[in-house]
């Protein structure tokens, strides 16, 4: 037999057998192509049944509706189940003066006077699960989750707006998977149950303290995401490794300079002659809008005698003295970023002319202490002229004479010292301390209309309420 001979059949069967692997590979890549274009449709198409199921649990979680038939459709590329430890919030009040709040669960703080537990529950979810990732309902919403990253599909019920918090805590109860054609039922457990307002010191309005809302879930950057959609300010705390993301709502004060004195704690053994006192009243900081006006400032000091219509820098606190200011053309603000801490001392005489309104906000440690003889806005509205205080300074003091109209916004300082003193207006602390009857605060009406812009999220109204609904197959 000749080499030609032999080569020919042998060359055909090599061919034969290239042919047959090049077929099964693309066969096999084919395979993998299609599978992975069908778990894609079906996390596509699940996503829009898992929104349609958001409604119907949300009718039950809301007490619209007692029961709620479902269909998610077919799934064959993966399975839903409900997993009752997905999550967990917590919801409390904080008014103690480091504001912490941490706590394991609410019978920590059962006997605790400065913190109120509002919620602390178990937070369900309907989970649908494909080679790694997830769709689930939780909380009222939509997320889809793959690895460590979530993100939202549809919002949950959490609203909040108009210095309200609305949020009715809906857990998802059950058990059991399921797969094919995925039908089943969502119904109410058990009548909601009303955690806030409730019977006192769980009361609306809010008297000041801190709103804390802590969401534990596998989905959580997707609640954070969604958190920092609803807030002026970033979370308290963000998402790691424990899964958890904090929020803070601090309670407002309507109207904020609504009384004479306003304060926590009233330490004051002087008696005074006080118009009207609010006490027991944390209020909000005003630090995040300070800082704001400090970061806009482009050009700083120093800040001449005479001041007109605009924005005025200053490192130099020694400059917020002896001031003429003229609103004719407009309103005034004066940021002072105090560098050295060494805070305002000794304002001497300021004189406001025009309508216009003066707004001064004091970056510093070093806080306010006015001696000697100041007289400052005489003249002018009380409403026209507010000082803003950093929570960084804790003491305001006035001695000698003193005559002030307008605002002092200041509600992590103690107000103390005293002499002959005599403020109309409205003064806003955490502590008021003064020590001479000598001392008279009048309250101008006119300080109610002033709205100030705090840089933070506020709360007034708290609605928190909790319903289970428990998902069944079938």
């Amino acid at each position: 037999m000749t080499t030609r001979a032999v080569s020919n059949p042998v060359g055909v069967i090599l061919i034969l057998g290239m042919t047959v692997l090049s077929v099964g590979a693309l066969l096999a890549a084919g395979g993998a192509v299609i599978d992975n274009t069908r778990a894609d449709a079906e996390r596509s198409q699940m996503e829009n049944s898992m929104s349609a199921f958001s409604s119907k649990a949300s009718l039950v979680g809301l007490g619209e509706s007692g029961h709620q038939r479902f269909s998610l459709g077919r799934v064959s590329q993966g399975q839903v189940d409900v997993r009752e430890d997905a999550g967990r919030v917590r919801i409390w009040v904080d008014r103690s003066d480091d504001g912490s709040g941490d706590f394991d669960d609410c019978d920590d703080i059962s006997d605790d006077s400065e913190r109120t537990c509002i919620a602390d529950a178990t937070m369900g979810a309907l989970v649908y699960e494909n080679d790694g990732r997830e769709i689930a309902y939780q909380g009222g919403g939509v997320w889809a989750r793959q690895g460590d990253f979530s993100r939202m599909l549809s919002p949950p019920e959490f609203h909040y707006r108009a210095e309200t918090l609305t949020f009715p805590i809906i857990n998802v109860t059950g058990s059991g998977a399921a797969s094919g054609d995925v039908r089943g039922a969502v119904s109410s457990e058990k009548g909601s149950q009303r955690l806030y307002p409730d019977d006192s010191p769980l009361t609306n309005p809010l008297s000041g303290g801190t709103v804390y809302v802590e969401i534990e879930s596998e989905y959580c950057t997707g609640w954070q995401s969604f958190f920092e959609g609803q807030m002026e300010e970033s979370p308290r705390e963000e998402c790691g490794e424990d899964d958890t993301v904090k929020i803070a709502l601090d309670a407002s004060l309507s109207p904020v300079f609504g009384a004479a004195i306003t304060s926590n704690k009233n330490t004051s053994n002087g008696n005074p002659t006080v118009e009207n006192h609010r006490e027991g009243i944390d209020a909000p900081p005003a630090d995040s809008e300070i800082e704001s006006q400090v970061g806009e400032c482009s050009e700083w000091g120093p800040i001449a005698s005479s001041v007109s219509t605009g924005t005025h820098c200053t490192e130099d606190p020694d400059e917020f003295q002896d001031l003429s200011i003229n609103t004719t053309d407009g309103d005034v603000k004066i940021v002072i970023d105090d560098v050295d801490n060494d805070g305002i001392t000794d304002a001497g005489n300021i004189d406001i002319e025009g309508d216009g309104t003066v707004e001064v906000y004091l970056n510093s440690g070093g806080g306010i202490d006015i001696s000697g003889n100041n007289d400052i806005n005489i003249n002018g509205d009380p409403e026209q002229f507010v000082i803003y205080v950093h929570s960084d300074s804790k003491e305001i003091k006035l001695s000698g004479t003193v005559n002030y109209a307008g605002g002092i916004y200041a509600p992590n300082a103690t107000l103390y010292q005293g002499g002959t003193i005599t403020v109309d207006g409205s003064v806003v602390v955490r502590e008021f301390g003064i020590t001479n009857k000598g001392a008279i605060f009048n309250h101008d009406k006119s300080m109610n209309n002033i709205t100030p812009e705090l840089g933070t999220d506020l709360v007034n109204y708290v609605h928190v309420s909790e319903r289970s609904v428990e998902v069944e197959f079938g």
